[in-house]
C-alpha cells in the first residue's frame, strides 16, 4: 500500500511542475487529511452510510504522460462522442490528459479549457484567484483530494463571452489505485456557459474515486453544469462540488448517479449577491445493492436571492438511497425565494429511501417551501399497464420515466438527455 504522507505530496508536486503556493496549500491539506478521522455512522451526516467495505486506503494513482489520438482513445468514450454535441472536450485516462479538442476560435475569443496542471503554467493568475476556493479541507475526503489531486480540468471564460455549444470532459477510471481529480470553472461578468463532466469505468475490483468541482460565477454569469456518473461495479465515488454565484449570476446545475458500488455527492450553491439564482436538479436510479448519498445545501447569504432543487430517484433490489437537503438563510437575506423537493420511487420490498428536508432561516421576509415523497410502485398501474399487453418490465420503464419526466425534462441539453434515459432504461431492464 502506498504511504500517504509529506514525500508523496512534494514529488507529486514537483512532478507535476506547480508553484510553490499549490504545493503550500496541498501540504496544509495534508496535515488536515492527516487530522481528520474518516466518517462513520456515529457522524450525523454519515448515519444511513456504511463504509467498512469501502477502498479507503488506496495508494493514489501517479501521472504516467499517456497521449493518445482520437482513434486511439478507450471505447467508452467514442461511444460517448458519436452521441454527444459537446463542441470541444478533454479526455483523462486515469490521471492523464490523453486528448484534447478546443475550437480555435473560442482560443481566440480568450476562452480557456485545458488541465490544471497546464493552466497553471499558462493563465497561473486565474487559477490562483479561484482553485480552494469552493472545495478544500472540509472532511477527510475533501482534504484527501486537495492533497493528492493528480489531475484537473480547468475552465475559464473571460467577460462577455458567451459559449453556445457545450464544452465537456470525459474521465475514464482505470482502477487499481484512488483516483483523484478536480474541476475548477471561473466565469468572468456576464459570462456565458455549457460544462458537462462525465465519469465512465469498466466494471472494476474495488476502486476509490475522489472528486471535487469548484464554480466561481462573477456578476452577471450564467453557468449550465452536469455531473454524470456511470462506473461499472465496483467504484466507490466521493464527489463535492461548491459554486459561488455573485450579484446577478445564475447556476442550473445537474447531479446523476447510475453507476457504481457507492455515490455520495456534496452540492452546495453560495449565493453571495443580491439577484443570483441557482437551479439544482438530481436523478439517481440504484438497482443491486448500490448505494447513493446526496446532500445538498442552498446557502442564500444576500437579499434578492433564488433557488429551486428538485432531485428524484428510484430504487430496486436491495439498493438505497440517502437524500438530505438544507436550505440556510442568514440575517441578511430577506425577500428570498426558496424551493426544495425530493421525490423517491421504490421498485422491491428490499430496496429503500432515507430522505430528511431541512430549514435553517434567520431572515423573516421570504418564501421557503421543502417537502418530500417516497412511495412504492403503485401496483394498479402496473397492472393496469400490463393488461394492456406489456410486461411487467417495460411497464416498470414506463413508470420510472413518467416519474424522472419532469427532472429530464428541464434538462436543455438534448444530446444528454437522452443519454441518461437511455441509461435508465438499461438499469430498469436488469
Amino acid at each position: 500500500m502506498q504511504v500517504l504522507d509529506k514525500t508523496q505530496v512534494e514529488a507529486l508536486s514537483q512532478a507535476l511542475g506547480e508553484p510553490a503556493w499549490v504545493l503550500e496549500k496541498r501540504l496544509k491539506a495534508l496535515e488536515a487529511f492527516a487530522r481528520l478521522p474518516y466518517p462513520s455512522k456515529k457522524d450525523e451526516a454519515w448515519r444511513y452510510t456504511d463504509l467498512s467495505e469501502a477502498p479507503l486506503e488506496q495508494g493514489v494513482e501517479t501521472p504516467k504522460g499517456l497521449s493518445l489520438s482520437r482513434d486511439e482513445l478507450p471505447e467508452l468514450v467514442k461511444r460517448r462522442l458519436e452521441k454527444t454535441d459537446v463542441s470541444g472536450f478533454l479526455v483523462f485516462v486515469g490521471p492523464d490528459l490523453v486528448y484534447a479538442e478546443v475550437p480555435e476560435e473560442l482560443r481566440q475569443k480568450g476562452l480557456v479549457f485545458t488541465s490544471l496542471a497546464e493552466a497553471l503554467k499558462t493563465h497561473p493568475s486565474q487559477v490562483e484567484a479561484a482553485l480552494f476556493q469552493g472545495v478544500y479541507t472540509e472532511d477527510k475526503f475533501a482534504a484527501e483530494n486537495s492533497a493528492f489531486f493528480t489531475h484537473g480540468a480547468f475552465l475559464y471564460v473571460p467577460a462577455g463571452l458567451e459559449v453556445e455549444k457545450p464544452l465537456g470532459v470525459f474521465k475514464v477510471v482505470e482502477g487499481g489505485r484512488a483516483s483523484a481529480g478536480r474541476s475548477l470553472l471561473f466565469l468572468e461578468d456576464n459570462a456565458k456557459a455549457a460544462y458537462i463532466e462525465e465519469y465512465l469505468s469498466l466494471d472494476l475490483p474495488p476502486t476509490l474515486h475522489l472528486s471535487a468541482t469548484e464554480m466561481v460565477l462573477r456578476p452577471g454569469a450564467h453557468l449550465r453544469h452536469a455531473h454524470v456518473q456511470t462506473f461499472g461495479e465496483g467504484v466507490w465515488h466521493f464527489h463535492r462540488q461548491r459554486a459561488l454565484l455573485e450579484r446577478d449570476a445564475g447556476l442550473n446545475d445537474l447531479v446523476v448517479n447510475l453507476g457504481g458500488r457507492y455515490a455520495r455527492s456534496e452540492v452546495a450553491s453560495e449565493l453571495l449577491g443580491p439577484g443570483a439564482e441557482s437551479e439544482m436538479l438530481g436523478l439517481y436510479f440504484g438497482h443491486g445493492r448500490q448505494h447513493f448519498d446526496h446532500y445538498t445545501l442552498q446557502h442564500h447569504v444576500e437579499h434578492h436571492t433564488r433557488s429551486d432543487l428538485l432531485y428524484k430517484g428510484a430504487v430496486k433490489d436491495e439498493a438505497r438511497a440517502v437524500f438530505s437537503g438544507l436550505i440556510r438563510l442568514e440575517r441578511g437575506a430577506q425577500k428570498t425565494d426558496a424551493y426544495q423537493a425530493n421525490r423517491n420511487l421504490i421498485l422491491s420490498r428490499t430496496a429503500r429511501v432515507d430522505s430528511i428536508p431541512q430549514l435553517e432561516i434567520g431572515a423573516n421576509d421570504v418564501r421557503c417551501t421543502h417537502g418530500s415523497t417516497t412511495a412504492p410502485v403503485d401496483e394498479m398501474q402496473l397492472f393496469y399497464l400490463q393488461s394492456r399487453g406489456l410486461p411487467r418490465t417495460l411497464a416498470q420503464e414506463l413508470l420510472v420515466k413518467a416519474h424522472l419526466a419532469d427532472v429530464l425534462g428541464r434538462i436543455p441539453l438534448k444530446a444528454l438527455r437522452a443519454h441518461i434515459e437511455a441509461v435508465i432504461e438499461e438499469k430498469v431492464r436488469i
